[in-house]
């Protein structure tokens, strides 16, 4: 993979095993965040009308289940490629980096503005924004690049949005039960 990295111009490993466990933990809490939107999404979405259509529980589930897989993907590739400042390093921060994200936006913002739980947001609150804040910032100390970073969590987060509505779609389309 190419290196994009400019700082210092310096390759680094993140293959120790405090940065690996933290990866791994961080893909629990992803799995069980994503879990506890399966349960109760759904259900939720429909008090929701005002800033999103509601969402039927088998088209969520199976956009839920792809991108969970891209998660595990995107991890794998990155724990695989092994270098700092790599594409796939920052493929892999822009999917922590979304994920830190919709800690805020959408779970907290919908939680205090409907003045009702978002399903999602304690395991967002409690794994997901501070695991990838602690993964991130040991990317940062190994020297990459704060600007393709960013580039990385914008890019990362427009196109998993922009893949939603036609998941939920093939979702419907696919799953009847």
């Amino acid at each position: 993979a190419r290196v994009i990295s400019v700082n210092k111009n310096r390759k680094y490993k993140m293959n120790d095993s405090i940065t690996i466990a933290l990866k791994l933990i961080f893909l629990l809490g992803f799995t069980l965040h994503n879990i506890e939107e399966s349960i109760w999404l759904s259900e939720w979405s429909k008090h929701a009308k005002k800033f999103h259509e509601p969402v039927e529980r088998n088209q969520f589930i199976f956009a839920v289940i792809i991108v969970t897989i891209i998660g595990y993907l995107v991890t794998v590739a990155e724990i695989i490629d092994n270098t700092t400042g790599s594409v796939f390093s920052y493929i892999y921060l822009g999917f922590l980096g979304m994920m830190g994200l919709n800690t805020i936006l959408p779970h907290l913002a919908a939680t205090i503005l409907l003045k009702k739980y978002a399903p999602g947001l304690i395991t967002a609150l409690l794994l997901n924004l501070p695991l990838s804040i602690i993964i991130i910032a040991r990317y940062i100390a190994a020297g990459i690049d704060v600007y393709y970073l960013i580039l990385a969590i914008v890019a990362f987060t427009v196109i998993t949005l922009s893949l939603l509505n036609p998941l939920f779609k093939l979702g419907d389309k696919l799953i009847r039960y």
